[in-house]
């Protein structure tokens, strides 16, 4: 029955719900509170829905301002929304990730009545996840008890985005998530407890089952906790039936239960990168620790300290062995690698098992009330302020994080590949093949055969040459185009531009570190590196108002930028000395941009820059009406960048420049994201543009864009795009002028 539901769950998925509606149900929580800012989080069933007949017994998430407790039956009045899909190139999709658990989408309600109460399994389980979180909060500090709420009990959610950011970027974030590494020192703590209760073996493996499938529940069902508990099942079933167990069997068999369970976890890196790691440890753990222990005999060691150092090797060897097939899924989903995993995680693999066991002890001794559990929760609270201490220093190490362009999904296949003939050649002793691979003094030893034999050299050359000339057509053949892509950063503007000659300009990121949100760090960056962009050519701010300048600094720590430009300013802004204070660091060169600049991006792509005017900066709402207002020109083709300037500014720019058709151009980014304090007739008719861009985010608060601008532009026959309706928006421009534009959500 369970398979028919999750079949359906597949084909029906996006026909249950419609985009948006209101909802008027009848919903059971079926998980704890997640405290958030301004509301609760809950996980809902729905059991009755008045709009929707056919929606009973799908998941939603529900947001709203009330209290409620797992088994409360309540009815709601909101707002039903399906999740929002990606609306940038390989940007986060949110209805996807939605889908890896089973949720149809999210509901907004102001209020909630609880119409009863029920108690099954379910919901009792919920309760006592509810209470242990509540117990941990009361005992321990609130960083401490976010982080032992997430590695306890799976509420990873609501421990602090510093110290998530601090463990990702060190590498050791898998610590956050119940994994295979939690539940060993779980399976180690209740088979200590089990050895003293009961002698029978068989016996003691069908409670530690039992258990296992406890800790599933207790721990919030995430995919690599139900990965390594069936797994460990697995062991103790062929134990007792007298099998022999295999750990690929297991391993399948634990991968078929969890795409079974929900097909959409074939979206999950949480899932990939458990399996995976599990994987490396047990293909490649024996290799590395051979050949380290084969190293070891050569050099002359004391006995008392042979014992510490292969433990340490093996440590390290387990630790190369989970990267090995983690990483490339790493640098596909986060575009980041590090090259100084090891230190970090060596170093907290001293920590994890005791912090584990003290989290468990003390919230048991809290409960039945030992004395000394004061000294067990202080001891806790030592070793975890040790672990941040831990993260927090090796983030800064050199090549802790490295930024990485995303791989194309060929070239990861391609990996796994090559590792399999890696493995292929080891286990058939294929020693010539394997030493080729993993040594440069052998590999050395086999070119300078090569080089001494002529006709194979010529054979080489002949290929070579074949393999060049191939590659040289095949780049001739290749449209060089102008690509503009206008990305959707929300309420903000940002615009990349790829010229013909393979040169990166980036106008403007984006709203910067804010409380809630970084577009450059979250968005733009990511962007980039999916776009295979490392390099800023032309960095261009078009002025220092947070949603155009904030998303620059991401950019400027992480990637190459060779120049920054900005127009002339009116006042030294907080974000202006930002600006100058990181680039100083990072030894770029800033260049003040006024009217009657000229760049020259290359041979036929130049940017005029018509304002600000130096003797005339306006001082009414200095900063928008002093953008900089561009031109990029592409033999006949055109775009004007107008930043936020308004009326006052437009006015003043009309009368610089009449008797001219220099404000002329093919497309018009419109000023200050269609607000009703810019773009006036008279500059719309003057700049006359074929297209019209719009800068401008969904659901917005200004209410942009404003409808009198939108009639201004239909007036003169533009076609408008706007990120808000449309995502992303491509822009591709021949030589001889030809657009063709692409919307992303179309």
């Amino acid at each position: 029955m369970g398979l028919c539901y999750n079949i359906a769950f597949i084909f029906l998925y996006d026909k249950i719900y419609p985009e948006t509606c209101e909802i008027n149900a009848i919903l059971e929580i079926v998980s704890i509170r997640e405290e958030k800012e301004n509301y609760n989080k809950y996980i809902v069933k729905v059991i009755e829905n008045k709009k929707i007949k056919y929606s009973k017994k799908t998941k939603l998430i529900l947001y709203i301002d009330e209290e409620f407790l797992p088994g409360d039956i309540i009815r709601v009045f909101g707002k039903f929304e399906k999740g929002e899909i990606a609306r940038n190139y390989k940007g986060f999709n949110y209805r996807k990730y939605l889908k890896t658990m089973k949720i149809h989408g999210v509901i907004y309600a102001n209020s909630g009545k609880i119409l009863k109460t029920k108690n099954d399994f379910t919901s009792i389980i919920e309760k006592i996840r509810l209470n242990i979180s509540n117990k941990i909060y009361y005992i321990y500090k609130k960083e401490y008890g976010e982080f032992l709420n997430g590695i306890l009990i799976g509420k990873a959610d609501e421990i602090d985005e510093k110290i998530k950011n601090s463990f990702r970027d060190s590498n050791i974030s898998h610590i956050l998530a119940i994994s295979g590494l939690h539940v060993s020192y779980i399976v180690l703590g209740i088979n200590f407890l089990l050895n003293k209760l009961f002698r029978s073996k068989k016996t003691k493996n069908i409670i530690m089952i039992i258990t296992l499938f406890l800790v599933v529940f207790l721990t919030g069902f995430s995919t690599s906790c139900i990965r390594a508990c069936i797994m460990s099942s697995m062991i103790l079933i062929a134990f007792n039936l007298n099998r022999k167990d295999n750990f690929y069997r297991n391993f399948l068999f634990s991968f078929i239960c969890i795409i079974l369970i929900n097909p959409f976890n074939i979206y999950s890196i949480g899932m990939w990168l458990s399996f995976m790691g599990t994987l490396g440890i047990v293909i490649f753990n024996k290799i590395f620790f051979k050949l380290c222990k084969i190293n070891i005999k050569k050099i002359k060691i004391k006995t008392n300290y042979l014992k510490i150092i292969k433990k340490i090797l093996e440590i390290i060897s387990v630790t190369i062995s989970a990267q090995i097939l983690i990483i490339p899924i790493m640098i596909y989903s986060f575009n980041t690698m590090s090259l100084s995993f090891i230190i970090p995680n060596f170093l907290i693999s001293f920590f994890i098992g005791p912090i584990l066991a003290l989290g468990y002890i003390s919230i048991f001794f809290y409960y039945v009330k030992i004395p000394f559990t004061n000294c067990i929760i202080f001891l806790e609270e030592k070793l975890i302020f040790t672990v941040f201490k831990i993260s927090e220093i090796c983030n800064k190490i050199p090549f802790s994080k490295i930024y990485v362009s995303t791989p194309s999904l060929f070239s990861v296949i391609l990996f796994y590949i090559f590792i399999l003939v890696i493995i292929y050649l080891f286990k058939k002793r294929k020693l010539y093949y394997f030493r080729l691979l993993i040594s440069i003094k052998f590999l050395k030893k086999e070119i300078k055969k090569i080089l001494n034999n002529k006709k194979i050299i010529n054979k080489q050359k002949i290929i070579i040459n074949i393999f060049i000339i191939l590659l040289i057509i095949s780049n001739k053949n290749l449209k060089r185009n102008l690509k503009i892509y206008f990305v959707d950063v929300g309420q903000g503007d940002c615009t990349v531009i790829v010229t013909p000659s393979g040169k990166n300009i980036l106008i403007d990121a984006g709203e910067g570190n804010t409380d809630k949100y970084d577009y450059g760090e979250k968005v733009v960056l990511p962007y980039l590196l999916d776009r295979k962009i490392k390099k800023i050519d032309y960095m261009i701010i078009s002025h220092c108002d947070s949603d155009h300048i904030g998303g620059c600094f991401a950019i400027l720590e992480n990637l190459k930028v060779q120049k920054v430009f900005l127009g002339v300013q009116p006042k030294i802004s907080k974000q202006l000395e930002d600006l100058i204070k990181i680039s100083k660091k990072k030894n770029i060169e800033i260049v003040m941009l006024e009217k009657g600049n000229k760049i020259k991006i290359e041979k036929e792509i130049i940017i005029d820059v018509l304002s600000p005017n130096k003797q005339k900066l306006i001082t009414e709402n200095n900063l928008n009406n002093n953008s900089l207002l561009i031109k990029l020109k592409y033999n006949d083709f055109s775009m004007l960048f107008t930043g936020d300037i308004e009326e006052i500014a437009e006015k003043q720019i009309l009368d610089e420049y009449k008797n001219s058709d220099i404000l002329k151009t093919t497309i018009l980014k419109v000023a200050h994201h269609g607000s009703k304090t810019s773009s006036i007739q008279e500059f719309i008719n003057e700049v006359k543009p074929k297209i019209a861009l719009i800068g401008v985010g969904k659901n917005n608060k200004f209410g942009h864009p404003n409808e009198d601008v939108l009639e201004r532009l239909e007036l003169i026959g533009a076609r408008i795009y706007r990120n808000d309706q449309s995502g992303e928006i491509n822009i591709f421009v021949d030589k001889k002028g030809n657009i063709k534009t692409k919307k992303f959500i179309k």
